[in-house]
């Protein structure tokens, strides 16, 4: 009986499905065109946005800078100034930066701003002459025969601006000072802003106190109110005193 059994088993055709292992073909797919255009305008879109974040964490590291150049300018000054008993940088005879760097601040690279950028008419250069010279110092601070400017005298040294970025009044920001002409600054005039950075609305100070700041263009330029007269003026009055 079990012998009958297995012979009728074994004589049936007995078929099983057979399954694939393999895997079925992968179908090639490309790009439609108006897919790859549709990719190419959000990688626009992408780049406009990421674009202005970048320039201005560029801008904000150049003011950084600018403003570090300014608080070694202001170290090298007070050691000038303990060594002359307080007075000022002439407004005649050795420029100013040639004096600072001969024995306070070595490297002329200090006494150039980020924002003044290398050009034909200023390239980079390592000893004076022509040497570029991006900051200036507040004309009525120098010190003369007919006015002597005695640092111990200001009426109010955290108030006073004693240097700041000095630019020309060009429409685009242009420098024009080098290491021989003593570069300066005077009260600007008119309202056309002409700072540094920020559309032109911002410029790094030095205090006569030695601390640097970024000021808005309409307080800096303002020489007429009681805080400007301070802020322009060493006896925080007018130019004549």
């Amino acid at each position: 009986m079990r012998r009958d059994l297995l012979f009728a088993l074994a004589s049936q055709h007995l078929t099983f499905p057979l399954i694939s292992i393999i895997p079925p073909k992968m179908k090639k797919s490309a790009f439609t065109l108006i897919e790859l255009l549709v990719v190419i305008s959000i990688i626009a879109i992408l780049a406009g946005i990421a674009l202005p974040v970048f320039q201005k964490s560029l801008e904000r590291g150049r003011a950084t800078q600018c403003a570090s150049n300014l608080r070694q300018i202001g170290i090298g000054t007070i050691a000038y100034l303990i060594d002359n008993d307080d007075q000022m940088f002439p407004s005649t005879v050795t420029s100013w930066p040639v004096t600072l760097q001969a024995k306070y601040i070595t490297d002329w690279n200090g006494f150039r701003s980020p924002f003044d950028k290398v050009s034909a008419t200023r390239p980079t250069r390592t000893n004076a002459p022509g040497v570029p010279v991006s900051y200036g110092v507040n004309t009525n601070c120098f010190d003369s025969a007919a006015i002597p400017r005695n640092a111990s005298k200001f009426a109010y040294p955290s108030q006073l601006i004693l240097m700041a970025t000095s630019m020309t009044t060009a429409t685009t920001i242009t420098f024009a000072g080098t290491s021989e002409n003593n570069p300066s600054i005077t009260v600007p005039a008119g309202a056309t802003k002409l700072g540094s950075h920020s559309g032109r609305n911002q410029i790094n100070v030095l205090f006569a106190d030695s601390h640097v700041t970024t000021m808005i263009w309409a307080d800096y330029s303002d020489s007429t109110s009681t805080d400007g007269t301070k802020r322009w003026f060493p006896n925080g009055v007018n130019a004549g005193l």
